[in-house]
């Protein structure tokens, strides 16, 4: 995928099949349209239904909090759970404003820590791998940090393609128009060359990956099935390694951090290790703000029981 490139309408996807598909993009654009202040009432009702009308993904929440916050009583799982789908669909409402409107007052409002960490490296002409979680303002935050890049530097994303194609252009097409481009799990080598380039690349490997994952770490006290793929990249990269923590703060202000992680790419397993404990810090501090609603531990040591 080249440099800003788009993703064109084909005939296939104007098939009636997808026509429900073009509708959501539809129904995108249009929210995108909405001033913050506005999707953050929103999401505070939209939050509230989901918590009661999703009970597969409000199971799945609560038994990852509850294993990871034993110290919490089940009436602080039940608060948490619904702030934390009010905060999914808050990151569902401002998307589209990050893909297709103006972001030039949230770039203004934005606060970002160490950023040295990342302009350093490149100052050198050495790539940076961002090693992040999969927290509910990804896009948006993404968007803000490309903002904030000096002009010359590149930045790609680790990303899985959406099934539905028409949902995949709406995706792709809106985050290539700020000036990034993806790289999905079968273009490993190009992502290498990438970093060799002296481009950044940000990759979240924090889902379950199935029969992928080949390392175990704890996380929350919970052994967590893990990838060393990116122990590999950063090392046939040739990159430093930073992890970036993203999180909306009250007023309207998103707050971006990143802290180095010395020594990733020598082994595997204490790079799984520092990055699970790098993600559990970050997101100790907003916990609302991580997205519980996904089967993370799905995966388990052998022997141990099904955790779901």
């Amino acid at each position: 995928m080249a440099k800003d490139s788009r993703i064109p309408v084909t005939r296939f996807m104007l098939h009636p099949r997808y026509w429900g598909a073009w509708l959501v993009v539809f129904f995108m654009w249009l929210i995108s349209w909405l001033p913050l202040p506005l999707k953050d009432r929103l999401s505070r009702l939209i939050g509230y239904l989901l918590y009661k009308t999703l009970h597969s993904r409000t199971r799945i929440g609560r038994k990852n909090l509850s294993a990871c916050f034993p110290e919490y009583s089940a009436a602080d799982i039940e608060r948490l759970l619904q702030k934390n789908l009010q905060q999914m669909a808050m990151g569902l409402l401002e998307t589209p404003q990050a893909w297709w409107r103006n972001m030039a007052e949230p770039v203004n409002n934005a606060r970002i820590i160490g950023m040295e960490h990342v302009l350093q490296p490149l100052q050198n002409g050495q790539g940076v791998l961002l090693m992040s979680g999969h927290f509910t303002s990804v896009d948006f935050a993404l968007t803000l940090f490309k903002a904030a890049l000096p002009e010359q530097h590149k930045l790609s994303y680790m990303y899985r393609p959406h099934d539905n194609p028409v949902i995949d252009r709406m995706i792709v097409n809106g985050r290539n128009g700020r000036n990034a481009r993806g790289h999905t799990k079968y273009q490993v080598k190009e992502l290498i060359r990438w970093l060799r380039g002296g481009n950044i690349a940000w990759y979240a490997c924090d889902q379950n990956s199935g029969k992928a994952a080949d390392l175990f770490a704890p996380f929350f006290g919970v052994q967590t099935a893990n990838l060393s793929a990116p122990s590999w990249i950063a090392k046939a990269g040739r990159a430093a390694v930073v992890f970036m923590r993203m999180h909306r703060l009250p007023g309207g202000v998103y707050e971006i951090e990143f802290s180095p992680l010395p020594d990733f790419g020598k082994q595997p397993q204490a790079d799984c290790e520092a990055w699970n404990k790098a993600l559990e810090q970050a997101v100790r501090q907003q916990p609302d703000q991580y997205f519980w609603i996904h089967k993370r531990f799905k995966k388990r040591p052998p022997g141990e029981a099904p955790f779901y």
